[in-house]
This record gives structure tokens, sequence and C-alpha cells, in this order.
């Protein structure tokens, strides 16, 4: 539960011992703030790039013998002759809006990001998390049912869909299989095998391997739906599937950040003004988290 942070049923000790839970739990917090990061950064990105936090005349830089704006609000400096309708922003204007950009980003990744832990007693808004996260930890076992027959070639088991997450985190696996749709190229791109290639070209011999095997080192971070709409679609949802060999299953421990329970889509507290704000954002706005994810199931 949130309440004494046991992300994991009982039963799991049984399983896979006290040490493997306390991995799974470790692996788990590792790679929400992992994730919390990236949603974070992407999403402030896209409100810095959309001039989403951006006022003329936020910042004042007074000259000697010039006019004083100073508590005086842009509708106020117009008329007043102080300033006029096409003043660009100034470079503080735009440095200063690229600091609220990164501060809601951090707000939203903190209040509606779904990271397991109850939300800070101080958050002002509205929640009714409950005490179950909705941001799962699986363990998946892919195999492609045909036994032993070595000449089959690999079957697609888990057809191409998006996920409805922030941002879907998979540990490498030892066995490749997970694939990821390439738009620009318009084919299938196989992460763990690049994973592969990347650990033999820093560790030809393998030494790393005795204590920490190559897949161990790397994680494949793929968009979600809500990643999309917090970054305005400059980062599409992620096209993915699962195929598997006939020889050797593949194990795979995904982690899915999903949205926090209860929280709403506050568009103008995260991604700043609604007038620079896109169709999809304004369609969200002041939705509650779980009515998004339900609306999004009818696409996904």
């Amino acid at each position: 539960s949130r309440a004494d942070g046991s992300l994991l049923p009982k039963e799991t000790s049984s399983v896979i011992g006290e040490e493997g839970a306390e991995n799974m739990v470790d692996a788990f917090n590792i790679m929400s703030e992992v994730g919390k990061d990236i949603v974070r950064i992407a999403t402030a990105a896209s409100s810095d790039e959309a001039e989403a936090f951006v006022t003329v005349g936020s910042v004042v830089t007074q000259d000697e013998d010039s006019p004083s704006i100073a508590g005086l609000s842009f509708e106020e400096a117009t008329v007043s002759g102080v300033m006029d309708e096409d003043t660009e922003p100034s470079d503080d204007d735009i440095a200063r809006a690229s600091i609220l950009a990164s501060e809601a980003a951090i707000l939203l990744t903190e209040e509606i990001m779904d990271d397991g832990k109850p939300l800070s007693e101080s958050a002002s808004i509205e929640h009714d998390e409950g005490q179950v996260s909705m941001s799962p930890h699986r363990i998946c076992r892919y195999s492609n049912g045909q036994g032993s027959k070595r000449k089959a070639k690999p079957s697609e088991i888990f057809g191409a869909h998006t996920d409805t997450t922030f941002v879907t985190i998979v540990p490498a696996a030892a066995v490749s299989g997970l694939e990821v749709y390439d738009e620009d190229s318009l084919q299938w791109y196989r992460p763990e095998l690049n994973a592969r290639k990347h650990a033999k070209s820093v560790d030809p011999k393998g030494e790393m391997d005795v204590k920490f095997p190559w897949h161990s080192r790397y994680l494949i971070v793929m968009p979600g739906e809500l990643l999309q709409i917090t970054s305005r679609n400059n980062i599409p949802a992620s096209v993915h599937r699962v195929v598997a060999a006939p020889e050797t299953p593949r194990l795979s421990a995904p982690v899915l950040l999903r949205a926090r329970p209860g929280t709403k889509m506050d568009v103008e507290r995260y991604m700043g003004s609604l007038d620079k704000a896109d169709s999809l954002l304004i369609e969200t706005n002041d939705m509650k988290m779980e009515d998004i994810h339900a609306a999004l199931q009818s696409t996904a």
C-alpha cells in the first residue's frame, strides 16, 4: 500500500525470496525516478518551445529616464502607452518562462504521475488516489508455443499497440523480442539487440558480465499516450510488440508509469497558457486522469 511503502504482495517473498523482493522494489523505485525525469524534461521542453509561460514585460529592467511598468499588468501597460501590443518578449522574459516551464513540469511529475508513493501533504490539488498504485511492475513470460521446432521462425505473440502511460520502462531482457516501430524507416527495431551491441563495444571481453550481466545495465524507455499529450504531440506514443523464438522464452519486467487516480489535468498549472495549448490539451483540460485513461482505451 502507499501508506507503508509495500509495493508487492506478501506472497512475493515466498516465490522469489526476501532479497528478490527487495531488489524488485529497488528496481521499481529507480525506474520510476528515471521515468519522472524523462517526462519532466520532455514536458518542460515542449512548453518552452510553445512559449506557454512567456509574458511580455514580466521582467522589468529600467534604464535611466525610462518609464517604469513595475506593478502594471500587460493590459495596463499597453493602455498607459508604456508598451504596445506588438512588443516582443525580452531575453529576460524568455528566461523566466523557461524557469516557470521547468517548475510546472516538476509539479506535474510529483502530483499526477503515480510513483507508488503517497502524494505530499503539502500538495494543494484535489486528489483521491487510494491505497493501490496504478503503475504496475509486471513479470512477463513470452513463448511462441512451438516447443522444440528449431526451424520455426520467431512469431508475434503480443500484437502491436501503444500504452496509456506517461512512459513504459523495460529492463533489457537477456533474450531479445521487444520490437518498436520506427515510423521514419517504416520498419521494426529491436532495442535489446542494439543494447547488446553497445555492451560488447564497451566491454569486448565480457569482464563486467561476471558481476553484472550485460542486459542488467540497460533500460528501454518507451513514450506512452499521456506523454504524447503533455509534450503537445512532439513525442508520439511508441508502437511496439513482442515476438518470440521457439527455443527460449523471453522474460521481462516492465514498469508502466501511469497517472495518479483522483487527480486532474490542469493545463494552466502544468503546461502554461491555454492560448498556447493544442486541441488535445484543451480537450483534456480539467478532466480526471482516470477519465482520460478510459477515453484513450477505445483508441489504444
